[in-house]
């Protein structure tokens, strides 16, 4: 029977101390990119986080705005109005189309307001799912690149082990 010497195998006399030591650090560096491919998906995932706040503030932002637009068009009717009602003119005629004219426009101001607000929160929203999308694949990418480093080990100890037994 063969005597056992550490860091040798009995049957190839392969000696194992730096293959052992290359698989080792194939194994780490694949632990350490499935742990970054985890901080970078803990970012995307903060990230989106933030933008779906953005969006949702800037939906509670519109909504003020709408609201603050419709109480100005409703005081611009009133004060008008008033101010032919006082004048003893009848909204018809020269004085209805000032009326209709200013809150036509107002009606627009409103319409632009809601329509850029809209596309602000849908930009967030987007950059919210993009960086959800980001966080599975930055996981992905973490196994992929430990698989990656995991074959290369491996590749790199073959080839020590095959040098090893050709001399």
């Amino acid at each position: 029977m063969r005597k056992l010497i550490w860091g040798r195998h009995p049957l190839s006399q392969v000696d194992y101390g730096f293959g052992g030591a290359l698989l080792a650090m194939s194994a780490v560096q694949g632990i350490t990119s499935i742990s970054e491919g985890y901080a970078k998906s803990a970012e995307s995932k903060y990230n989106a986080s933030l933008y779906t706040d953005q969006a949702q503030a800037l939906a509670v932002q519109g909504s003020i705005t709408q609201g603050q637009y419709t109480r100005a068009g409703g005081e611009m009717a009133s004060k008008q109005t008033a101010i032919e009602g006082a004048a003893g003119i009848q909204p018809t005629g020269s004085a209805a189309a000032v009326m209709l004219s200013s809150q036509t426009q107002i009606l627009t101001d409103m319409a632009i307001a809601k329509y850029n607000n809209d596309m602000s929160v849908n930009y967030a929203n987007a950059q919210a799912k993009n960086l959800k999308i980001q966080a599975s694949q930055d996981v992905s990418s973490g196994y992929s690149t430990a698989f990656s480093d995991t074959l290369k080990g491996a590749s790199n100890y073959a080839a020590y082990s095959f040098n090893l037994k050709g001399k």
